[in-house]
């Protein structure tokens, strides 16, 4: 018994944690908390909602040069970035090779384990999130976590 109603409630945090990462306001305020516990979780962000863009854009049918394109941006962003280090997201280097090799291959799966390992990733923070914004009216959010960045900032340099 015990066991099934801490898989529904764990459901139902994940079903949650999704749509706060649709959620342009939460996702953004979600993406600086992480950023300040390791750059490349804040980028977790951003992939994991830019692959989100990228299915909606297969089930769209649109052609499939923009389809590619999308590919592309994804990879040249956050898997073979220009910038060191080329992997700016936190996945295995296998599954960033698989979708190297895989990149010219249409269809909605082509990142779908790198964003299921994002999503996992990211997802042990949520709980410390949602304790940190329980305390804050929402407008104050990005502020407090603007001060807290300042903080680490501060420490670094001193």
């Amino acid at each position: 018994q015990h066991v099934d109603s801490k898989w529904v409630s764990s459901s139902s945090e994940i079903i949650a944690f999704r749509k706060a990462l649709l959620d342009p306001v939460t996702a953004n305020q979600f993406q600086r908390f992480v950023s300040l516990k390791g750059d490349l979780l804040g980028n977790g962000v951003l992939f994991w909602q830019e692959v989100q863009k990228y299915k909606d854009l297969c089930h769209s049918h649109c052609n499939d040069a923009t389809v590619q394109k999308k590919i592309t941006a994804i990879i040249d962003c956050f898997i073979n970035s220009a910038v060191p280090p080329a992997l700016q997201i936190d996945i295995p280097m296998e599954q960033a090779k698989k979708i190297l090799e895989h990149r010219k291959e249409l269809g909605p799966y082509i990142f779908r384990e790198a964003q299921m390992t994002i999503f996992a990733l990211l997802f042990k923070f949520w709980p410390k999130f949602c304790k940190f914004r329980s305390n804050l009216p929402s407008d104050k959010i990005l502020l407090a976590l603007e001060r807290k960045k300042g903080k680490k900032t501060q420490k670094k340099e001193g």
